[in-house]
């Protein structure tokens, strides 16, 4: 039933290398109060969430990228070219440099030469590295309540198209690179301006557009994160000078299924009619699949992975991560998509959701059955 879901975690291992998460007061902190920060990327979805938080609280930003996806952003920052793809080859612009940055923030990687390479070249440049990975690191979601010390997946070499193997190994290189010295934030669903996702472009798109939309009858549990969280979380940390991994999932307050659309549409202000339908009838009669075709949705009573929307952000909220309201979240979303705000992932091939017209059919079929 979750062979997609499956696919898209990628080789679902039962055991992993643990991971030490205590959150850590940095032992050579961080001096200044005014940071010079180099972010690799900076300009796509979460990039500019973490940039914002930074150049708000008044630190010095230098981004190096390519300068393809988004470059009119940040006009006033300093830029240093270059493309990680071509390895070491790529970083020639910051090696002909001198420069020193407090922290170095990785934003994009899932392929851990990419994080070595890095490493190569900044590693007696930086204090303290930042590194954006996943709550797919996890070997098993089965439990709930996973914190960071869970079991990660096993797996020693870069295999092409394993996402979460792969960020395990970008992990690991930091962590043996920067011992004591680095911030991993492992976010889930991510949402809000910049999403490419099905959040805004399929969920709530059909939520403020249509005038009849099926959903299943159900409010098992669903967490996301808005990125402007993350990208003060991390600006947090670096202020507060601790370390250490953490999990950011949201929101604020545990949240259902059925809650989530029923306040998006109050959010919306949107009219539709949610046709709330029997899980067993949508999952066994006309073969829906959780989380791919209803995304966000996974029924704990069908599913033997229970823990997957039920992580824990216990460890985060202590060291100073703070929700945005979800309403404001659903607005920004949902202005992102119509303001068509978002560029396509590279390679991106999941497709969340299903067509409008299976979607009518699936109606019509469902009022037929609950004359």
């Amino acid at each position: 039933m979750y062979t997609s879901r499956r696919k898209f975690l990628k080789d679902f291992s039962m055991m992993g290398a643990a991971t030490f998460s205590m959150p850590f007061v940095l032992p050579n902190p961080i001096s200044a109060v005014k940071l010079n920060v180099l972010v690799l990327g900076g300009t796509n979805f979460l990039g500019p969430a973490i940039v914002n938080s930074l150049v708000d609280k008044g630190h010095n930003v230098t981004l190096f990228n390519r300068g393809i996806t988004n470059p009119d952003l940040f006009p006033k920052l300093y830029k240093i070219r270059g493309d990680r793809k071509k390895g070491i080859s790529g970083y020639q612009n910051l090696k002909n440099g001198k420069e020193i940055w407090d922290v170095v923030i990785d934003v994009w990687p899932q392929n851990p030469n990419f994080v070595q390479n890095a490493i190569t070249v900044l590693q007696n440049r930086t204090k303290h590295y930042v590194f954006v990975s996943s709550i797919a690191v996890y070997a098993n979601y089965g439990p709930i309540g996973l914190d960071e010390n869970t079991a990660r997946r096993k797996g020693n070499s870069y295999e092409e198209g394993n996402y979460n193997l792969n960020k395990v190994l970008c992990e690991k290189a930091v962590e043996e690179a920067f011992p004591g010295q680095f911030t991993i934030v492992r976010p889930g669903a991510i949402v809000g301006d910049r999403d490419s996702g099905p959040f805004g472009r399929y969920l709530l798109n059909r939520i403020k557009n249509r005038k009849e939309i099926l959903a299943p009858d159900s409010n098992d549990p669903v967490q996301l994160i808005d990125a402007q969280d993350i990208g003060t979380f991390i600006a947090s940390c670096l202020e507060k000078k601790v370390g250490g991994h953490f999990n950011l999932v949201g929101p604020a307050s545990a949240m259902g299924y059925k809650d989530m659309l029923i306040q998006a549409k109050k959010a919306l202000k949107s009219k539709v009619r949610i046709l709330w339908m029997d899980p067993k009838f949508l999952v066994e009669e006309v073969k829906l699949e959780p989380f791919m075709e209803i995304p966000f949705w996974i029924p704990v009573a069908f599913d033997p992975e229970p823990g997957f929307y039920q992580i824990s952000s216990k460890k985060a909220i202590e060291d100073g991560l703070v929700f945005t309201d979800y309403d404001e979240t659903v607005k920004t979303s949902y202005l992102s998509f119509k303001e068509k705000r978002f560029i396509e992932e590279e390679g991106y091939d999941v497709v969340f959701g299903i067509s409008e017209e299976r979607e009518n059919n699936i109606i019509e079929r469902w009022k037929e059955k609950t004359k």
